[in-house]
């Protein structure tokens, strides 16, 4: 499990399996990126891809 800062709200966190990911989608900028999920749900949070891959890949210990 994966916690990313919400752009909308940088106060505001979602924890997100990589399992439920269908697709990641950088911004123009690619300071941040829209993260769809398979049940439907997206969320607009800070990073790129590359840091999004980076703490999907950080081992958690509490899954």
């Amino acid at each position: 499990m994966s916690v990313f800062q919400l752009k909308e709200d940088e106060a505001e966190t979602v924890r997100i399996n990589r399992n439920e990911v269908q697709e990641i989608v950088p911004d123009a900028d690619f300071r941040f990126s829209l993260i769809m999920l398979k049940d439907g749900r997206k969320y607009f949070v800070c990073g790129t891809l590359e840091e999004l891959d980076q703490e999907f890949e950080k081992p958690t210990g509490s899954d």
